[in-house]
């Protein structure tokens, strides 16, 4: 049986959403800030830097012993950023709770900022960027994001990565000054699921004190109709393909939401199931690894934006175009006929199947209720969503499936090596990316 959602705001105004879960004297706990890459001017990257650095321990601790106090009550503090929102992840035995509020409080409030832990992690972020520009998967997702969203420069760098130049050119400096504006503008709610009495709960989050508030904010970011014309070409000498195709999708809290999450399964979400498993790799042998996802947008104060789709196929690099072919063949054979009764039927079970099990732990429901209060969703909404699921019907799912294919300009990214690819691609316009552009 399910909890209740219990809400109140502390005496400062935050926000505080806390479900009572009886199974294990335990706590999970966000605390959400409504602040993200997005809110970076000039350096890409320092958003997610700034709270790494900050993780290395409060004034007067080294990290070692912070780590150690954490391990010796049993609690877990991290840190988490994304485009639009960031958060404090605590989790322990419900016994050590305030305990963990005052960790965080002295971790908060007195950052050391340590001119050793800064060089060492600078020297940490140099050596995961050589080694992701080595490896193909990373490099088409790094200019996927960058290219795809050129002309939304808030958008264009990954949020836990941020551009290369930018984040080695930071100071000690600049991250204290970032995270001071940061911390003390930010809005804040906090999410909690544990087995603690609201009304002692509620006594222990009154005598938090932290520098964040519950102002509201209106970030506001325009996102033109995303049209291309050329292949981008991300040089590298590999002998295989990665390709990407990405097209704007529909937003979470669009009508025909559920219709097009089906679809997606069906066309490229379900592994060897897929369409495009089953025509791309299975039937013609064309690629290593196949699917399709949808991202629903990206929520901004009120806001979704930004929506897409990706197509991500892994193949042989003399195999790509006609594994590139086939992906639009099939796409116009779904256009046309659409998907069938049994497919839709193996997706129904699937989802039936899969979405309670999404909220079975602790860290799970966290998740879920974190995802409804950063989308506005009502509480327990993939109740709501199964719902729809079973009852959609073949009309439904293939107009779902004409909303997610019928791309007209999609961007498409290819990474390999150039002079192949472009004598493969040589009836499209392409522009050709050098990686150590990047690097430098």
């Amino acid at each position: 049986m399910r909890g209740e959602v219990k809400f109140f705001e502390l005496g400062n105004g935050i926000k505080v959403y806390y479900l009572k879960k009886d199974k294990l004297p335990i706590f999970y706990a966000n605390i959400l800030l409504n602040r993200g890459s997005i809110d970076e001017s000039g350096k890409r990257g320092i958003h997610n830097f700034a709270f790494r650095l900050l993780m290395e321990g409060p004034e007067g601790k080294s990290p070692v012993d912070f780590s150690k106090e954490l391990e010796g009550l049993g609690l877990r503090i991290k840190t988490r950023s994304g485009y639009s929102f960031s958060s404090f992840e605590i989790d322990g035995l419900s016994n050590f709770f305030e305990d963990a509020l005052k960790k965080l409080e002295e971790l908060v409030n007195r950052p050391a900022f340590r001119e050793e832990d800064f060089k060492r992690l600078k020297d940490h972020y140099l050596t995961a960027v050589r080694l992701g520009f080595q490896d193909p998967e990373f490099v088409s997702s790094y200019f996927a994001n960058l290219l795809y969203f050129k002309e939304v420069p808030q958008l264009a760098a990954l949020p836990d990565f941020g551009f290369v130049k930018d984040v080695m050119s930071l100071t000690l400096e600049d991250v204290k000054n970032y995270y001071a504006t940061t911390i003390n503008n930010a809005a804040s709610s906090i999410v909690v699921v544990s087995n603690l009495e609201v009304i002692g709960f509620k006594d222990k989050m009154e005598r938090l004190k932290l520098p964040i508030n519950s102002a509201k904010s209106k970030r506001s970011i325009e996102v033109p109709l995303l049209k291309f014309d050329k292949i981008y070409i991300v040089d590298m000498d590999i002998e295989q393909a990665h390709l990407k195709i990405i097209n704007p999708a529909v937003k979470r809290d669009d009508p025909v939401y559920e219709a097009v999450k089906v679809a997606n399964f069906i066309w490229g979400g379900s592994d060897f199931s897929s369409r495009l498993m089953k025509r791309v790799r299975v039937k013609e042998g064309l690629s290593y690894s196949i699917s399709s996802v949808v991202n629903f947008g990206i929520p901004v104060d009120g806001d979704i934006i930004a929506p897409y789709s990706v197509i991500s196929c892994e193949t042989e690099l003399a195999k790509c175009r006609k594994a590139f072919d086939a992906i639009l063949e099939e796409r116009s054979k779904v256009l046309r006929e659409g998907f069938e009764k049994e497919e839709l039927s193996h997706a129904i079970e699937f989802f039936r199947g899969s979405i309670p099990l999404l909220v079975e732990s602790y860290a799970q429901l966290l998740s879920m209720l974190t995802e409804e209060i950063i989308y506005g969703l009502p509480y327990f909404h993939w109740e709501k969503e199964l719902e729809s699921i079973e009852k959609l019907n073949l009309d439904e799912l293939n107009y779902g499936a004409q909303i997610l294919l019928k791309f007209e300009s999609p961007f498409v990214l290819i990474v390999g090596r150039a002079k192949k690819l472009k004598g493969l691609f040589k009836d499209f316009e392409i522009e050709v990316i050098d990686t150590r552009d990047f690097l430098r």
